[in-house]
C-alpha cells in the first residue's frame, strides 16, 4: 500500500511539472485549468495525508508557506564574482582587442534585479542563494522555489550550478503597484524585498520572473562555449532571454547600437550589457581577479546625471504613517527642470550609498519623472541616521509587515490626519478647487477642518472663514463651490480618496466590475460568514487586499465616516455610463497589456470598450476573450497565448472602433 501511495505522489509531481512546463515555460497548455486544479489537489491532499513521501521540490512549493524564514547563511562553492564595468564602447572594444582579436562574444541584457545563485544537486533544486558577500549569501530556496518559470527538478540526476537574475517585468510592477495603492518605488526595490520576504507564501504572490545566464558543471563539463551552455539550459526549461548574440569585434559597436535601440521596449529593467568570451577554454586560461572575472565585462548604458551637493536632509511623515526623508541639493538642471530636492527612499538606501550633508552626488530622474540620488561621488563626514520617533507626534517609529520602511502608528498624528486630507483633496482624488496643500494646513492648525466630515460642513463657518488673513469672499465661494461640486462624483472617486488600506483605484474599480457598485452592498458582504470566500472568487483580489477589505469595512469608525459622508449628499453608488447602440463588443471580455501611442492612460481604451457593449477584465482568465496588446507587454501576453485569447494591436483595435464611427479626438 505504501509504495502504490508512494508510487502515485511521484507520478502526480512528474505529471503536474509537464503541464506547469507547458503552461508557463511553452505556452502551450493541454489540459483545461479546471483539470491541473484537481490534480494539483490530488497532490496536496496526498502530501497531507502521507508527509513522509512529500519531496522537497515537490510542485506543491511553489505556493510557498506560512511559516516565518530565518534566513541561513551558505557559504558559496562558487566564486560568486561582479563584473568591472565601463560606459565606454571604446573602451569595451579596447578590452576586448586587448583579451583576443578573432575570438567571439556574447552579447546579452543586464537585468537590473537581484541576484541569486540555484544549486542543484542529484537533478533536483538543493539550495537558491543570494550573491551576499560573493562568498557567502543569504539560504531563500523556500522564496525561490515560488517563481513559476524556474525547473525544481532537472531531466537527469546531475549536480548543476546556475547563476541568474530575480526581477519582475514594468507590466508585471505596474499591474501589481496599482493593486497596492502605488506604494512601491520601482521593480527592483520591489524584487529585491520580495525575495527576502519571511513568508514565502506572500512570495508567491508578487509576479516574480527569473532569467538565467550561465552554468558550472560539477563534473566534467564537455561544453566549449558559451553558446553552447546557453543552449543546454534552454533544453533544460531554464528561462534564458532569448535575444543573446554572438559577434566578433569587427561588429562590437553595430550590436551595442542594436541593443540600445531596442532597450526601450523590451519591458524589463536594465542598465547596460553583459559581453563575455565564447570560449570556455580561453576563460579558464584568462581565469579571475578577487573581484571580477578577466573574461567578460558590463557595458552600463549611460543614465542622464547630474552633479550636485546635498545641503540638508529632511524627513516628513505621510498619511500612511511612512517617514519619508528627501534630500535638499544644490540646485542643478536635469531634463529641462531644475531639481532642488531629490528623494532617499529609506534609512536602508541612505546607509548603502553612504549618503550625508555635504556629500557630492550624482542625480538622475528615474522614468524621468522623480529625481534620486544614485551614486555617492564624494562621501559625506558621517552618514545621515534618521530619527525613531515621529517628528510630528514623537510616538516611537516602527516597522510593519515586510517594509524596510518605518511608520508612525498613530492615528490621530496630525501629520498623518493633515496629508490623509490633502490626499482627500488632491487632483487625481476629490479635486476640491481651493483646497490645496497649504489650505488644508491653515483650516487644520486653526481647528476648523480636522477630518474629512469637517470639509463638507465648511459651509457653516463661512462668515467665520472670510474674516480670516488671506481670505474674502470670493476665495471661500471658490472652495464652498468646490466642494459641492465634488458630490458629483460617484464611488469610483469617493472610495479610493478615503485612503483605507490597500482600497486604491485599481481595487475599486475591480469590486464594481464584479457587481459591488453600491457602498451598501461592499458593507453587507463584509458581514457574511462566508465574506472571505466572496472576495477571494474575485480575480484580481489578492489576499492581503482581501483581509484588508474585511477589515476596513468593518472598523466602526470607517463605517461612521461613510455614513456621515452619505447625510452631507456624497453619492455612494458608481454611476452606469451610457453606452453606444453599436454593441461591437456584446458579449466580448477585454484585457489590456502594455503601453499605446494613441490611448493614454490605457484606460481610455478598456472604457471605450465598455462603451461598446464589452467587458473589462484586469487579469487574463479561461473568460477573457480579447487582449489588446501595446509595446512592453508583461506576464497577461504569456497567459493569453496559453489560453489561445484573441491578441489584438492597437492598429487594430482602432480599425474596429473606426468601422463603428469612432473618431480620434
Amino acid at each position: 500500500m505504501s509504495e502504490a501511495i508512494k508510487k502515485k505522489i511521484k507520478s502526480l509531481e512528474s505529471e503536474i511539472r509537464l503541464h506547469q512546463k507547458k503552461y508557463y515555460l511553452e505556452n502551450s497548455p493541454t489540459i483545461s485549468d479546471r483539470d491541473f486544479d484537481q490534480m494539483f489537489q490530488e497532490l496536496i491532499e496526498l502530501e497531507k495525508k502521507y508527509p513522509d513521501y512529500v519531496s522537497h521540490n515537490s510542485p506543491t512549493k511553489i505556493v510557498g508557506s506560512d511559516l516565518d524564514n530565518n534566513f541561513e547563511k551558505f557559504k558559496h562553492t562558487i566564486p560568486v564574482l561582479s563584473l568591472d564595468n565601463t560606459y565606454s564602447t571604446q573602451e569595451l572594444i579596447d578590452w576586448a582587442v586587448k583579451l583576443s582579436k578573432e575570438s567571439i562574444y556574447s552579447f546579452e541584457w543586464k537585468i537590473d534585479g537581484a541576484s541569486i545563485v540555484l544549486y542543484y544537486k542529484n537533478g533536483e533544486l538543493d539550495k537558491a542563494v543570494t550573491r551576499g558577500t560573493g562568498g557567502v549569501g543569504d539560504d531563500i530556496t523556500d522564496n525561490i522555489r515560488t517563481i513559476k518559470n524556474i525547473p525544481l527538478v532537472l531531466s537527469k540526476k546531475m549536480d548543476l550550478i546556475v547563476r541568474g537574475e530575480v526581477y519582475m517585468t514594468f507590466q508585471d510592477f505596474d499591474d501589481f503597484n496599482q493593486l497596492n495603492d502605488g506604494k512601491y518605488a520601482n521593480p527592483r526595490n520591489l524584487t529585491s524585498g520580495s525575495i527576502k520576504q519571511k513568508n514565502s507564501s506572500l512570495v508567491s504572490n508578487r509576479p516574480l520572473k527569473i532569467a538565467v545566464y550561465d552554468a558550472y558543471f560539477i563534473i566534467e563539463n564537455k561544453m566549449k562555449t558559451h553558446k553552447e551552455i546557453i543552449h543546454f539550459l534552454e533544453k533544460e526549461s531554464f528561462p534564458v532571454l532569448g535575444d543573446t548574440q554572438f559577434k566578433t569585434i569587427d561588429n562590437f559597436e553595430k550590436v551595442i547600437n542594436e541593443f540600445k535601440k531596442r532597450k526601450e521596449k523590451i519591458g524589463f529593467p536594465t542598465d547596460g550589457l553583459v559581453i563575455k568570451l565564447n570560449d570556455i577554454n580561453q576563460r579558464n586560461l584568462l581565469g579571475e581577479t578577487s573581484h571580477s572575472p578577466r573574461w567578460a565585462r558590463a557595458l552600463k548604458f549611460e543614465a542622464t546625471l547630474a552633479m550636485t551637493i546635498i545641503e540638508d536632509i529632511d524627513f516628513a511623515i505621510g498619511r500612511t504613517g511612512k517617514l519619508t526623508p528627501r534630500a535638499k541639493v544644490t540646485p542643478v538642471k536635469l531634463l529641462g527642470t531644475t531639481v532642488t530636492y531629490a528623494t532617499l527612499h529609506n534609512q536602508d538606501f541612505i546607509n548603502e550609498k553612504k549618503i550625508g550633508i555635504g556629500a557630492k552626488v550624482k542625480i538622475a530622474k528615474r522614468g524621468e519623472i522623480i529625481p534620486a540620488v544614485e551614486e555617492v561621488v564624494e562621501e559625506p563626514l558621517s552618514i545621515f541616521t534618521l530619527p525613531d520617533r515621529c517628528p510630528s507626534c514623537d510616538s516611537k517609529l516602527s516597522k510593519k509587515d515586510d517594509s524596510v520602511d518605518f511608520f508612525c502608528l498613530n492615528k490621530i498624528c496630525s501629520a498623518r490626519i493633515i496629508n490623509s486630507l490633502i490626499f482627500f483633496c488632491q487632483r487625481k482624488q476629490m479635486d476640491i478647487e481651493g483646497l490645496g496643500d497649504k489650505m488644508i494646513e491653515f483650516f487644520y492648525n486653526k481647528n476648523i477642518i480636522q477630518s474629512i466630515i469637517d470639509i463638507y460642513d465648511l459651509h457653516n463657518k463661512r462668515e467665520a472663514i472670510e474674516t480670516l488673513d488671506g481670505l474674502g469672499k470670493k476665495s471661500v465661494t471658490i472652495i464652498l463651490e468646490g466642494i459641492e461640486k465634488s458630490k458629483q462624483k460617484d464611488l469610483k472617486l469617493i472610495l479610493p480618496s478615503l485612503g483605507f488600506s490597500e482600497i486604491g483605484h485599481k481595487v475599486t474599480e475591480i469590486l464594481i466590475e464584479s457587481g459591488y457598485d453600491d457602498i451598501d452592498k461592499i458593507l453587507s458582504a463584509v458581514k457574511e460568514k462566508n465574506a472571505t470566500e466572496k472576495f477571494t472568487n474575485i480575480f484580481g483580489l489578492g489576499e492581503k487586499t482581501i483581509i484588508s477589505i474585511i477589515n476596513e469595512f468593518s472598523e466602526t469608525n470607517n463605517i461612521s465616516l461613510i455614513k456621515n459622508l452619505q447625510k452631507r449628499g456624497l453619492n455612494f453608488t458608481a454611476t452606469q455610463k451610457p453606452k453606444s447602440s453599436k454593441s461591437i463588443f456584446k458579449d466580448q471580455t477585454w484585457c489590456v497589456t502594455g503601453s499605446f501611442e494613441k490611448f493614454n492612460p490605457r484606460d481610455k481604451a478598456m472604457e471605450l470598450v465598455v462603451f461598446y457593449g464589452g467587458r473589462k477584465t484586469s487579469s487574463i482568465t479561461s473568460k477573457t476573450t480579447h487582449l489588446l496588446l501595446g509595446e512592453g507587454a508583461g506576464s497577461k501576453l504569456e497567459k493569453a497565448n496559453s489560453l489561445g485569447v484573441k491578441i489584438v494591436s492597437e492598429k487594430e483595435f482602432l480599425s474596429i472602433l473606426k468601422d463603428a464611427g469612432y473618431t480620434e479626438n
